[in-house]
């Protein structure tokens, strides 16, 4: 089909001016629009899967971390309290504030449970966020824009507790695209989120040319942007320096440790 595009434009160029600037003008426009097609043919949709094994472990702690916490909390009055008239006292006021606390907490666990992600597909449109309300929200290429200062990158990060979320302009609005382990502990935890990541920017560059995208997205993410393969070399590069500086940090807290000791004792 390309083949046949360039034939037409060869063709056209040989038209007389006054007869082909239309021709050639719509040519082009077809040979362009064919090759947006053939990279959307190309660009298949990455949905994501469940790791199990990570599901039910968060799942197991999680409820082992809530039962201790409960029997910590309810039991902390008669702990406190060396006397029973005390513990009634304290029971008196206590134990209706910390039911209240518990319809409370139920009530907001109830309210986000609707909005968890259960679902996250990337295709060529761009991402989409399928919770479990039924609702679905979308972060499409179409509707990224350019900011308007020419020192900023369109395509960012932005730190969060210690991580890097990717972070865009959709619609004249600052938007952060999450791959966090969204559902983690809740329904389902997402396993394929690195690839899904990889896969909408991937799709940025492909579908969106014009937007710059800054070059600390691939760094880290460990992405090559080449092909947008996940930089293993790299990756354990990095691992491996912090691995020997926590090692090093250990060895000289242990020393320290060990010298203390000795001068006490």
């Amino acid at each position: 089909m390309v083949t046949t595009e360039i034939i037409r434009l060869t063709v056209a160029s040989s038209l007389p001016l006054s007869s082909s600037i239309f021709t050639r003008g719509y040519l082009l426009f077809s040979y362009l629009e064919q090759m947006q097609e053939d990279v959307r043919k190309d660009f298949l949709p990455l949905v994501s899967k469940t790791w199990w094994f990570m599901t039910w472990l968060t799942r197991t702690f999680g409820i082992l971390l809530l039962l201790v916490a409960f029997l910590i909390i309810v039991g902390l009055p008669v702990v406190m309290s060396d006397k029973l008239v005390i513990f009634v006292i304290v029971a008196i006021l206590y134990y209706p504030a910390l039911a209240f606390g518990l319809y409370r907490f139920f009530l907001y666990q109830r309210r986000i449970r609707k909005r968890i992600v259960r679902k996250i597909e990337v295709d060529d449109k761009g991402i989409h966020y399928e919770r479990a309300d039924g609702t679905i929200d979308k972060i499409l290429y179409n509707n990224l824009e350019k900011y308007s200062f020419s020192d900023e990158y369109d395509v960012s990060i932005s730190p969060r507790h210690k991580t890097y979320i990717l972070k865009v302009n959709d619609n004249g609005s600052v938007v952060e695209v999450d791959f966090n382990g969204m559902d983690a502990g809740y329904r389902t935890y997402i396993g394929n989120l690195r690839a899904l990541r990889r896969r909408y920017i991937q799709g940025i560059v492909h579908f969106r040319p014009d937007l710059r995208i800054n070059p600390l997205v691939y760094d880290v993410y460990y992405i090559n942007p080449v092909d947008f393969t996940f930089d293993h070399k790299k990756f354990w590069s990095e691992f491996g320096k912090v691995f020997a500086i926590m090692i090093l940090f250990c060895l000289v807290l242990g020393t320290i440790m060990i010298g203390l000791v000795k001068w006490l004792f």
